[in-house]
């Protein structure tokens, strides 16, 4: 939450003459929203300088200071957003006057979903800062941190789940916010909630797929857990309870034993394509090691070895044509036609020395027999390793179907909870 630091008054005032020499710098009304400032890092960069030279403190970090500072000579709210972003500082304004107010009572509450922060606010907040590329998995890693810590490590129960599921979610969603903008403030409460609720059904979908993965190595725990959703009727306390069952769109009621064997060959299939992709991406790149100029060394080595044959040919032509023209030097006596014959001699003698050093080159560039051998042992490996990838595939799109049903079918029996079932009331005779 936001740290109450006493400031400086001396130090404050030359942060502020600081800001303002460097106005340039700020850009207020930031993409259009008059709520919104932006920080460049080129001031950034002298902020920090000047609040590592002018405060030291083993209470506070830098960032804490550097908040504290930005938040007085700003005149914040002390639920306004600061964090770093690119090496820029953003400051997002909530106007306290439109936060809804959240009553004690209220507080962990739907009512406190945002924690009185409007939706538009958080909104805007989502779209100017998180929708990026770089958090495309953050909602990967939250199911991975929940199934690691509440199911794999303390394997919580099925009660405990249903009843304390979405607080976890919520409480992991806002450490992970808490890493990556260097803020813990009242907002990101808020913003926590909000951006659970618009990936709702990707954060399940991932729980889903990570519990089945684990029922893919027949843990234990997993199985039982899953067995929950196998009872009819649950008796607690005298009580009556419905308890939801992993079923179908068809009708289909998914047990453990039924979703095993299909769950264990999807999952394997899975992951075999993933290594077995890895594996043809690294022989790929070994094999592209011998081909030249986009040719593999065998057709390479075929055109190369008809350069090399027409080479002969043209240099055999060459050398019968110097010795001809040798030959009428020696009958010719005129000193013109002597040095006319002269520079064709020399002419064609720079031609056919042309020609065997293109003639070397080509021979230079021919794989050698031993280059070929390892080529066709990498390509071999290349075809078998593309023929087991084509059989993974085809195993996974055989099993694609009834692992979705199981699938959508968990997703579903995860987000539900059991319903108490009344009886109905006798009637009079």
């Amino acid at each position: 939450m936001y740290k109450q630091i006493e400031l400086n008054e001396q130090i404050l005032d030359n942060f502020i003459d600081l800001l303002e020499k460097n106005e340039s710098d700020i850009l207020y009304n930031y993409n259009g929203k008059n709520n919104q400032i932006l920080i460049k890092n080129t001031l950034v960069s002298h902020i920090l300088s000047f609040i590592k030279k002018n405060l030291s403190s083993k209470k506070y970090s830098y960032a804490d200071l550097t908040k504290s500072y930005i938040r007085a000579a700003f005149e914040l709210e002390t639920n306004s957003v600061i964090i770093n972003k690119n090496g820029h500082i953003f400051l997002k304004i909530i106007d306290e006057s439109v936060k809804k107010q959240i009553l004690p009572e209220e507080k962990n509450t739907v009512k406190n979903r945002y924690n009185g922060i409007q939706e538009e606010e958080l909104n805007s907040f989502y779209n100017e800062f998180f929708k990026e590329e770089e958090n495309h998995n953050f909602f990967l890693y939250v199911a991975q941190d929940f199934v690691q810590k509440y199911l794999l490590t303390k394997q919580i129960s099925n009660e405990e789940y249903e009843e304390k599921v979405f607080a976890y979610i919520h409480t992991i969603t806002l450490k992970k916010l808490t890493e990556i903008y260097d803020d813990e403030d009242g907002f990101f409460l808020g913003f926590a909630g909000y951006i659970f609720r618009i990936h709702f059904k990707e954060v399940f979908i991932y729980i889903a797929e990570l519990i089945l993965d684990e029922i893919a190595l027949s843990n234990p725990y997993m199985m039982q857990f899953l067995d929950y959703y196998a009872q009819g009727v649950l008796v607690i306390n005298g009580k009556k309870y419905k308890v939801p069952h992993i079923k179908a769109e068809n009708g289909l009621r998914w047990t453990v034993p039924s979703m095993l064997s299909i769950v264990k060959i999807y999952t394997k299939a899975k992951q075999n394509i993933i290594e077995f992709k890895k594996d043809k991406m690294k022989l790929q790149n070994k094999v592209k090691k011998y081909y030249i100029n986009g040719l593999s060394p065998i057709k390479s080595n075929e055109l190369l070895q008809e350069k090399k044959i027409s080479l002969e040919i043209q240099i055999e032509e060459k050398t019968k044509n110097i010795n001809r023209l040798q030959n009428r030097l020696n009958t010719i006596q005129q000193n013109d036609r002597k040095k006319t014959i002269q520079l064709d001699i020399k002419k064609e003698q720079e031609d056919l020395e042309s020609l065997r050093k293109e003639k070397e080159i080509v021979i230079k560039n021919i794989v050698k027999k031993s280059g070929l051998s390892q080529y066709m042992l990498l390509q071999k490996e290349l075809d078998s390793i593309t023929r087991k990838l084509q059989r993974e595939k085809k195993l996974l799109k055989q099993n694609e179907e009834a692992y979705n049903s199981i699938k959508t079918s968990l997703i579903k029996a995860l987000i539900a909870k059991k319903s108490k079932i009344y009886n109905a009331p006798h009637k009079k005779n």
